[in-house]
């Protein structure tokens, strides 16, 4: 998949939840994961959807389709119950909604990362 680079989605992200500008256009669906406090921002590179986002004003229903599971890709990040921060994590995907790996993968990024970070672990930002 060619999606952004990191820093890219990180500056996106930013600006987005911090400085409350306005949801990216070549973004989807924002949502909680069963995982607490796991969220996903859904990502593609695939042309099709993207234009098909592009008419789409409500983000939360800018998903992928089952046909386009090899772009299929999540922004994982952790958001703090108690405060108002976040935690850029990962990327997961292709075929992110379907892959067998999910659930043991999201376990463990909840408890080996997100878990740590919300009970006072530090992380640092991207570098420039």
């Amino acid at each position: 998949m060619r999606l952004p680079d990191w820093h890219d989605l990180y500056v996106d992200f930013y600006n987005f939840k911090i400085c409350e500008q306005p949801y990216p256009v070549v973004w989807g669906r924002d949502s909680s994961l069963y995982q607490p406090p796991l969220w996903h921002i859904q990502l593609t590179d695939l042309q099709a959807a993207l234009d098909r986002w592009a008419k789409i004003e409500d983000p939360f229903k800018r998903t992928i389709k089952e046909s386009e599971a090899a772009h299929d890709s999540w922004l994982i990040y952790a958001k703090d119950p108690h405060a108002p921060r976040y935690l850029l994590m990962r990327i997961f995907g292709p075929n992110a909604h379907s892959r067998e790996d999910q659930k043991r993968f999201l376990t463990e990024l909840k408890v080996e990362v997100a878990d740590k970070w919300i009970n006072g672990a530090e992380y640092h930002e991207p570098p420039a």
